[in-house]
């Protein structure tokens, strides 16, 4: 009996997949359990936290959905059965990415010839950035299969179009809108894939569209319904579009994600919620938030077209530049430090260079599935943020592109069509010279310096001194004499609680940049904090002289004057600081806090009442207000006021201990 003979073909698959597999479980072996992959930073930790919430029964967070809610609610799951916090959603990505090598090789098989396929597979196989972003808990992974399954679905639905799957297709794009909302133009593009169709006429096109559109409505409706009850708002997805847009129109953010105000720093809220209220002097739904931002994009837009032309162009060529756009994590810093990423190593350039070749020698069919995934990809990201680990999804196509564009080669050359070859090879290497990384980098000091103050940051969270002190040591390397890196250090060591230290800090950061407000503001804070109030007092007047319309030092001041026993002055301070920003509701409560000490409860509760309208989610200004009608011997309205205080979502244990005392005394 012979013994069948070995499929080549299946062995050459089996093998790209093992070397896959071997190379992750190093990658894993030589990252699990360090602070890159184990401490939660940034976007990692709003996941780590909302999932956290999840698995502690907090399903509602008593708002609309802010970012995509797939990845948290995977994350929770893992946090449900393996444990909250662990790394098993870390090997399970590894996994998954694997499983993304078997997606392009499913899709490839069906654009390519065999032979043609494998090098595809091959050679996403090579490409690092999807294995490192896979030890990070972050959405890219998820997304990534999503939208090759949706490549693999929409050729399915092509080649047999028939509306169960296209509601499939369908399905598989609502899925993806929860984790990144900008696949939703895809919903709009794909219809294009039928033009020309040779089976298909314009009355069934449009049946299957219909059919597609109805199996994406059946998964976000159901998430639009569930804003609308717990949040209270009409949300279709997440409310964070109007402010991705409006950072995407910042030229100073070069394409990446930034702060809207530098004065945020102090008061971190990425949603642009805080900058908001304080503008307009009222409470804002994310509804009403993501507006304002959309029309203040538009309005630049319009406003500046020449500029935003400008920018707009940048973006693009950072979107297909060979730069790994870093965005909070930086693919070249962390490639130099891990042996096993750098044996993987095919660079974008040459996916990207030959991959935009290639895809338009796809056949035609697939030539229009590909330009509608990996164009719409790109067209709905150019207004946001082109960044590395956002086009990571594109990049399986680009490898078959690219494959489809070795294949031209091959075929051209082996058919003697000499001049065929040179041109798209010529072409190929030029596109390489113009999409090279170097043209579009930042600076690498400037990016190893932003890295090493990452893990500096990461190194606070898991309260590791040493390591914190070491990053920023390395980063003063990269950029000696910068103030902000001893003024991020203080930064630091304040959360560690370690104030004296931090001060050191600010004063070196202050005496490095003797004109910048924020650490003269720093100082005045901590040595306030410690209980120097009069020391204190100068280095916030000395912050209010560098940036006299900056509220936070005249605030600063008037709590500092209050503690030392001066309310006149306390009281100009602090009027001066609500004068300045009559939208920070903190301001306005502890400006009527001070009144009712000296004895002006009309005036306090005048205020509180005011500000309890403006801010009826301010949980500070209704505990206030109680304190407030309870000193004036109203009892029923203290009672009223503190009920609305009770009633509020995300209050604090220290305010829920503070509200539950009182209510003791109003018993």
């Amino acid at each position: 009996m012979t013994r069948p003979t070995p499929d080549r073909y299946g062995l050459a698959l089996g093998a790209i997949l093992l070397a896959s597999l071997a190379q992750r479980a190093w990658y894993a072996a030589s990252v699990l359990g360090t602070q890159l992959a184990s401490v939660p930073y940034l976007d990692t930790a709003v996941y780590d936290g909302w999932a956290r919430d999840l698995v502690a029964g907090d399903w509602g967070r008593g708002e609309p959905y802010w970012m995509g809610p797939l990845y948290p609610h995977l994350l929770a799951l893992f946090y449900a059965v393996f444990g909250v916090g662990g790394s098993a959603i870390l090997v399970a990505q590894w996994g998954l990415t694997l499983v993304n090598v078997l997606l392009v090789h499913a899709i490839a098989r069906r654009w390519l010839e065999r032979p043609w396929a494998l090098v595809a597979t091959a050679l996403y196989a090579l490409y690092g950035p999807p294995v490192f972003y896979a030890g990070l808990k972050l959405m890219t992974t998820v997304t990534t299969t999503l939208l090759l399954l949706i490549a693999w679905q929409g050729q399915r639905a092509l080649d047999r179009p028939a509306p169960r799957r296209w509601v499939v297709l369908g399905v598989l794009v609502g899925i993806a809108a929860l984790a990144r909302g900008n696949v939703l133009l895809l919903l709009v593009l794909l219809p294009w894939v039928l033009w020309r169709h040779d089976t298909v006429t314009r009355r069934r096109a449009g049946r299957l569209v219909a059919a597609m559109w109805l199996g994406a409505v059946a998964v976000i409706a159901p998430v639009t319904l569930r804003n609308v009850v717990v949040g209270g708002d009409l949300v279709l997805v997440t409310s964070n579009l109007g402010l991705n847009l409006y950072i995407g129109q910042q030229e100073e953010h070069g394409g990446r994600f930034g702060l809207l105000d530098e004065a945020l720093q102090f008061e971190f809220d990425p949603t642009g919620e805080s900058m908001l209220e304080a503008e307009l002097g009222r409470d804002l739904r994310p509804s009403e938030i993501s507006r304002e931002l959309t029309r203040r994009a538009v309005a630049r837009l319009v406003d500046e077209p020449g500029a935003m032309l400008a920018h707009y162009a940048r973006k693009a060529y950072r979107f297909w530049s060979g730069y790994e756009l870093p965005q909070i994590y930086s693919w070249t810093f962390w490639r130099e430090r891990h042996a096993a990423l750098q044996a993987l190593p095919l660079a974008a350039v040459w996916l990207l260079a030959t991959g935009l070749i290639g895809g338009w020698l796809l056949p035609t069919a697939a030539r229009r599935a590909w330009l509608v995934l990996v164009g719409g990809w790109f067209l709905s990201l150019l207004p946001f943020f082109p960044t590395s680990r956002y086009r990571q999804p594109i990049m399986g196509l680009m490898a078959i592109a690219a494959a489809a564009w070795l294949a031209a080669v091959v075929a051209s050359w082996r058919s003697g069509r000499r001049r065929r070859t040179a041109a798209l090879v010529v072409v190929a290497g030029a596109l390489a010279v113009v999409l090279w990384p170097g043209w579009s980098r930042f600076d690498p000091a400037v990016e190893a310096w932003q890295s090493h103050l990452n893990r500096a940051s990461r190194a606070t969270s898991a309260n590791d001194r040493a390591t914190l002190l070491a990053a920023v040591a390395a980063a003063e390397e990269r950029r000696p004499g910068l103030a902000e890196t001893p003024y991020r250090q203080g930064g630091y060591l304040e959360k560690l609680g370690d104030r004296e230290a931090a001060l050191a800090s600010y004063l070196e950061a202050a005496r490095r940049a003797p004109r910048d407000p924020f650490p003269a503001y720093r100082v005045g804070n901590v040595l306030d904090e410690l209980g120097r109030h009069r020391e204190a007092l100068v280095w916030f007047e000395r912050a209010a002289t560098a940036d006299p319309d900056w509220a936070l030092p005249h605030h600063g001041r008037g709590l500092a004057l209050r503690a030392e026993g001066e309310p006149g002055a306390a009281l100009a301070a602090l009027r001066r600081a609500v004068a300045l920003a009559p939208g920070r509701p903190r301001y306005r409560s502890n400006l009527a806090s001070l009144l009712a000490e000296m004895g002006r409860g009309e005036e306090s509760l005048a205020i509180l009442r005011e500000l309890t309208g403006d801010f009826p989610r301010y949980a500070p200004g209704w505990f206030n207000l109680a304190v407030a009608e309870l000193r004036a011997g109203r009892t029923t309205a203290a009672r009223r006021a503190l009920e609305r205080a009770a009633a509020l979502p995300d209050l604090t244990a220290s305010q829920r201990d503070q509200i539950a005392a009182l209510q003791a005394r109003l018993r």
